[in-house]
């Protein structure tokens, strides 16, 4: 990696930064969704400060993709804050903008189409975590602590592995920001997808990483596996499939389930494109390769 390139992906990415909250803050949507979630929190707020928990949405859920790992024999839950500038906060400090306009946020229930009586329910609540997360955030810890107990107490009565993924859609520094939530569970795997390359969770035991490739940050490919990460790329041939190998290295089937520490060290984790726009996709973050 040369200082040259570096200084490119920097500068990119201060260019992506601000086309993507430009975008967000000009998406009618979104907007309508903002406004949404502040009334719901306001709506929750007690006189005393104190955030009625009965009346917002759970911070731990799972979604289709997180329910294949049940076939791993592993119980796995996360949590679904806005993603990029969806909420007005920045969620992804290192998406590119092929990443940020065909989000997996805009996939499965989180299509725009799916309205129900003027309102996109799963779009508010992911802007209502982003939030509460910001401007709540020591009650917002409070609770996730005790919804983290309750999701490993239903894994244990399964007698299966439970599973956490921080960041579903986001990309949240939580070794820094909240790292007593590791400790407090040290017989729950968490683990993530990470656009940063500079993450240290070495000394974390039960959190890890997978590098999440983008149109932007392929110069860090290797360096992410000589980190001992694997790297996630979404992957499409001509026939839509995954092809067997990605820059040397094998692929493996990304999306058969979501439990990542499972996966056999120096792969790619290959996953095909996810929603109307990633198919459309021209920016390069959609790698289309020969099969």
């Amino acid at each position: 990696m040369t200082t040259h390139n570096l200084k490119n992906y920097r500068d990119y990415m201060r260019t992506a930064n601000k086309t993507l909250r430009d975008h967000y803050d000009n998406d009618p949507l979104v907007l309508a969704c903002r406004e949404a979630a502040r009334s719901k929190i306001a709506n929750a707020l007690r006189p005393d400060g104190v955030l009625d928990w009965s009346k917002l949405p759970k911070l731990l859920t799972r979604n289709p993709k997180l329910v294949k790992s049940d076939k791993e024999y592993v119980l796995t839950a996360g949590i679904s804050k806005a993603a990029s500038w969806a909420s007005g906060y920045n969620g992804c400090n290192n998406a590119s903008i092929g990443c940020g306009l065909a989000c997996l946020t805009f996939s499965g229930h989180g299509q725009k189409h799916m309205v129900i009586d003027g309102r996109h329910n799963v779009h508010i609540a992911r802007i209502t975590r982003m939030l509460l997360w910001m401007e709540y955030r020591d009650q917002f810890k409070t609770r996730l602590l005790h919804e983290i107990g309750l999701h490993k107490r239903k894994a244990d009565k399964l007698g299966v592995t439970c599973a956490v993924r921080p960041n579903v859609v986001q990309d949240t520094l939580w070794e820094k920001l909240f790292p007593e939530m590791f400790s407090a569970f040290p017989d729950v795997v968490f683990y993530d997808y990470t656009k940063d390359i500079n993450r240290d969770v070495d000394h974390i035991p039960n959190y890890s990483l997978t590098f999440s490739l983008n149109e932007a940050n392929g110069l860090f490919f290797e360096t992410a596996i000589g980190k001992g990460w694997n790297v996630a790329a979404v992957l499409c041939t001509p026939d839509k499939t995954l092809p067997k190998t990605f820059r040397g290295y094998d692929v493996i089937n990304g999306d058969a389930h979501d439990y990542r520490p499972s996966d056999p060290r120096s792969v790619v984790v290959g996953l095909l494109p996810k929603g109307p726009d990633a198919w459309k996709d021209t920016s390069g973050f959609v790698n289309h390769v020969a099969a």
